[in-house]
């Protein structure tokens, strides 16, 4: 069915792109770049296969776009490599911190954000001995393209981040089992200290609706 879901994506994306009356979206940082014009192949394949459903997709995107600004534009924070990501609401802020006051600037910016339902920071202390940013990128490219190269994983839904030679991995998959396998598929990678995962199942992610709904209800 999913296969069949994308396969009308891109049907539907690209009879768009030659239509004068197509819906312009503007583009957006974020771990799925969604340009004006809507289109390349890989970007509607991307959102086609995605776990979440397209209004949300924009939705985090603008998420992410608004704290990344507000990150930058923060005169507190020394630290330019800190990187956002949303999911159904739920922003990770990932990078490396100079202070420990940074974590407070950091939950500042994201609590002002009304559409954010929760936030999970995951930050590496500064260090001169650490790898270097060109080593991280290295590996970060190296655990993106194994997943995207693995067949029994979605690896356009799969954000990756490598911060002092360390994987952190965050998306929505279709099972449990997809996120085990992404966390032993960049465990595997040269050069990799340790991986964490954030990455959540559809199926976890209505169960944690479920007994919230379920909580609220009781009180």
């Amino acid at each position: 069915m999913r296969k069949l879901f994308i396969c009308l994506a891109l049907t539907a994306l690209t009879l768009m792109s030659g239509c004068s009356a197509s819906v312009l979206i503007p583009p957006l940082p974020g771990p799925f770049m969604i340009p004006s014009s809507v289109g390349t192949v890989y970007n509607a394949y991307a959102i086609g296969a995605d776990e979440r459903g397209f209004q949300t997709i924009i939705e985090d995107e603008m998420i992410e776009a608004g704290i990344q600004s507000e990150i930058l534009n923060e005169k507190k924070l020394n630290i330019l490599d800190l990187s956002t990501y949303a999911y159904n609401g739920h922003v990770y802020v990932v990078g490396v911190y100079d202070e420990k006051e940074d974590f407070q600037h950091i939950r500042k910016i994201v609590r002002k954000n009304k559409n954010v339902n929760s936030l999970t920071t995951y930050l590496f202390p500064e260090n001169d001995n650490a790898c270097d940013k060109a080593d991280d990128y290295m590996i970060q490219m190296a655990v993106k393209s194994a997943l995207l190269n693995d067949d029994s994983v979605w690896g356009t839904n799969i954000a990756v981040k490598s911060v002092q030679c360390n994987v952190v991995l965050m998306g929505r998959v279709a099972d449990i089992n997809e996120a085990i396998t992404a966390g032993k598929i960049a465990t595997g990678i040269n050069g990799v200290k340790g991986v964490k995962s954030f990455i959540r199942s559809t199926r976890q992610n209505k169960y944690l609706r479920q007994r919230k709904q379920i909580a609220a209800a009781m009180r």
